[in-house]
């Protein structure tokens, strides 16, 4: 499954970065590749790189060229050395679109981070807010629609009720019902809560001569009914960033997210990490089994067994204490209570 990649400004990459040593290169990376629509960055680091996460390491930003950090299907990669490490260079090749009489040139858009279509889904349907911000003292709420009915559907008007200035600004709004907090393994601390959308709506403004909002119903997950709540969102998640390691550091996936039974490549997971801990978008974890204690055949005392490397994860979006991790890829099932850690932990 594919994820694509678009690479951020070298302002991400520290000068400490370099240092990739040639037995760290797959034994059947080419030595040029010439990118082709729909890849990833991700599907391509991995055709180079046994750890496709260390992808900044590899890339050479050509300073002569234009915005040097994206990477256009029609471009060539090549695989070199510079003083005995491995550099990946771009030779940059300006391609257009087809396109109608009359109408604009449209140029071809630089591979993303992630598959929309993998991540939009779920960034759309679920939500993550802090344990300090209660989800009924937040947004605000329906009140009533223009039609005379409870439930309200794509393209209905709608009137609603804000609290205090947060987000008065914001045109897009999701509604949400029943948020289920999710706490700490053992403690039962509350990191968080975790919230279903039911639907997306577009502020229009306020109410002449009243303290009401309308709004347009721009889109439905489930059915919207008066007095669910409402919070200021992003219609269209950033999905455009760099991943890299990890700081050092260990925690839980707590749940999945969504109705699959079954987790891996392509799937949404709960961490029980967020910004507090130092994570950000991009970052990438490993998912690793418990350790595994057995007893020593020849001296009878018990020894300590590393747990097997189930898969790889990258962070798509955090709170103060929780965040959504994509499946990148497993070799094994992955489940609520794996161990998640740094890939240089």
């Amino acid at each position: 499954m594919r994820i694509r990649i678009l690479l951020l400004g070298f302002c991400l990459l520290p000068l400490s970065a370099w240092g990739l040593t040639p037995d760290q290169l797959r034994t059947d990376a080419p030595s040029v590749y010439t990118v082709k629509k729909g890849d990833t960055l991700w599907d391509i680091a991995a055709k180079f790189l046994d750890d496709p996460w260390k992808w900044q390491e590899l890339w050479d930003r050509n300073s002569y060229i234009s915005n040097p950090d994206l990477i256009y299907p029609g471009d060539r990669l090549m695989l070199h050395m510079v003083n005995g490490e491995p550099r990946l260079t771009r030779q940059h090749v300006e391609r257009l679109s087809p396109t109608v009489k009359d109408q604009p040139v449209h140029r071809l858009e630089a591979i993303s981070t992630v598959d929309r279509s993998l991540v939009l889904p779920f960034i759309d349907r679920y939500g993550l807010l802090d344990p300090g911000a209660h989800p009924d003292s937040m947004g605000g709420h329906l009140v009533a629609g223009e039609a005379d009915r409870v439930m309200f559907a794509t393209g209905d008007r709608v009137f609603a009720k804000l609290e205090g200035s947060t987000g008065r600004g914001d045109d897009t709004w999701y509604t949400f019902s029943k948020p289920e907090v999710i706490r700490a393994p053992g403690s039962g601390k509350r990191l968080g809560y975790l919230l279903v959308h039911t639907g997306l709506l577009k502020m229009e403004g306020p109410v002449q001569g009243g303290d009401l909002y309308a709004a347009r119903v721009r889109r439905t997950y489930a059915p919207i009914r008066a007095g669910e709540r409402i919070y200021p969102g992003q219609a269209a998640a950033n999905t455009r960033f760099t991943p890299h390691p990890a700081p050092p550091m260990k925690g839980r996936i707590l749940r999945h997210v969504g109705d699959q039974s079954m987790l891996g490549q392509g799937q949404m997971v709960v961490l029980n990490l967020g910004a507090r801990n130092g994570l950000e978008k991009g970052h990438v974890l490993l998912v690793r089994e418990h350790p595994r204690r057995v007893k020593d055949p020849q001296t009878h005392k018990k020894a300590t067994l590393p747990g097997r490397r189930k898969g790889t994860l990258v962070i798509i979006q955090t709170s103060q204490r929780l965040s959504f991790a994509l499946i990148m890829s497993n070799s094994l099932p992955i489940k609520a209570g794996d161990r998640v850690v740094s890939p240089e932990g």
